[in-house]
């Protein structure tokens, strides 16, 4: 009785603020530090992140599949939207050219930026009432793609080395961390509700305007996230004495054979993972039927996954290389493919134990590729060599994606039965994709023996 007792009075002790401060120390530890102004601009970063993220997963994802679905586009159609998105985003290469005219880019970056959002958000959303036909519905989706993805390679290399110059090497670690481990749950749990808010409009035929009330909230964050990011301070950046050239968006990386080591991880990862496509997405709507909540209550198992398992990932960061980390948690992550593979209505089961898998090995992952474009970057003239990064995993993205829409076109109509399991071309894509992501790991444990890692200083 006297155990109990003490227990009780151990509770009393624990008091709200005491609470409070433990888990703010738990969430800020690492990359907060009071009074500092760069920490500061990191809270507005920690902001950005989770409100671009929203706005992504909102129009982007299963939410747009089911958006072109509505407007009658087939697997071809959907499979070239993403061609174009990954086409396009090859011309970071030549982002350069633009920004490092500028000494300042804070100002020029913003308003590229918003309106990039707001054709992407707003218009595109907006396309299925215009008077026209339906192809020319259709083709107006796709040249307001191509459109925003242009306009998000020129931006993209300077918001990046912006931001970064608030993340020095000693606190990436710890926010990167932070990023991985809550992103995903903000993401899980906002797709619950926009899943519920769009199946609540499904069900009364409405399913359009459902998607449209998401387009309409994410415009709203749109605004709070300029803002936001406006608040951030630009500090100068390294520039050459000499003035970048055509040929220096070209040349000045390939130089650089250290730095190609990392961006040939980044092709090797980018062109197996962009395979698949939006295919199952597909299948899980149209073929199985399932409904948004569904899908967003599996992807829900992502936030206790990744809260628990993110502080494990950033632990072996310390003890481990990123490539070795990166490596090793694909090595295992290409199951989930075969898993999904296998999913038909009598086992749902499966997909959720395959997305399971893809929560827990895609949070070691992710944090790697978060630090991955700075490992061994130079000093000099490093919007070129993120440009370059981000170009050459673009081309990467393109080419898997091409193959895939290739596959799907190829071999349409046409069952694989596999030990007695029947399978359509949109679940056995992934056994190609898991084979060929085996011959990347190989390729990057290559890499990761022959390099040794170290952060840039930005």
């Amino acid at each position: 009785m006297s155990h109990w007792k003490t227990k009780l009075s151990d509770l009393r002790e624990v008091r709200p603020a005491h609470v409070v401060r433990r888990l703010k120390g738990f969430f800020t530890e690492g990359w907060y530090f009071p009074g500092d102004e760069s920490s500061r601009d990191r809270v507005r970063l920690l902001m950005y992140n989770y409100n671009a993220n929203i706005i992504a997963n909102w129009i982007g994802g299963t939410f747009l599949t089911g958006l072109l679905l509505l407007m009658q586009a087939d697997d071809g159609f959907i499979g070239m939207t993403t061609m174009i998105s990954t086409a396009a985003n090859m011309l970071q290469m030549f982002a350069p050219l633009l920004l490092e005219r500028f000494p300042r880019r804070k100002t020029l970056l913003l308003t590229l930026y918003t309106i990039m959002m707001a054709m992407n958000i707003l218009l595109v959303g907006l396309i299925p009432l215009f008077p026209i036909g339906q192809q020319a519905q259709l083709a107006l989706v796709a040249v307001t793609i191509l459109i925003v993805n242009v306009i998000n390679a020129l931006v993209s290399p300077g918001l990046s080395i912006w931001h970064v110059q608030s993340l020095r090497p000693n606190v990436r670690n710890a926010f990167f961390s932070l990023v991985t481990m809550t992103v995903g749950a903000v993401v899980a749990i906002v797709n619950l509700v926009g899943s519920g808010l769009v199946d609540i409009f499904r069900m009364h035929d409405m399913e359009y305007e459902g998607l449209l009330l998401l387009r309409v909230l994410c415009a709203i964050i749109m605004v709070i996230n300029v803002a936001t990011i406006a608040k951030m301070r630009e500090y100068p950046y390294h520039t050459s004495t000499k003035k970048f050239t055509f040929s220096d968006a070209f040349l000045k990386p390939l130089r650089e054979k250290l730095y190609l080591r990392t961006v040939l991880v980044a092709f090797l990862w980018n062109f197996t993972a962009n395979i698949p496509g939006s295919y199952y997405t597909v299948y899980l709507l149209d073929n199985l039927g399932l409904s948004y909540t569904l899908i967003m209550l599996v992807n829900f198992i992502n936030v206790p996954v990744v809260l628990l398992a993110t502080p494990l990932w950033n632990k072996l960061l310390w003890r481990k290389s990123r490539f070795t980390i990166l490596y090793l948690s694909m090595s295992v992550y290409l199951m989930h493919y075969v898993l999904l593979s296998l999913v038909t209505n009598s086992a749902i089961w499966l997909y959720v134990a395959a997305m399971i898998v893809n929560f827990l090995l895609a949070a070691g992952i992710n944090l790697s590729f978060m630090g991955i474009p700075y490992v061994n970057m130079p000093a000099e003239s490093q919007t070129s060599h993120l440009g370059f990064y981000s170009t050459m995993a673009n081309v990467a993205a393109f080419l898997g994606v091409t193959l895939g829409r290739q596959f799907i076109l190829a071999t349409e109509g046409y069952t694989l039965n596999l030990l007695g399991f029947s399978m359509v071309n949109k679940q056995y894509i992934l056994l190609l994709t898991a084979a060929l992501m085996l011959l990347a790991v190989l390729g990057i444990w290559r890499i990761q023996k022959k390099t040794v890692e170290t952060d840039s200083d930005i």
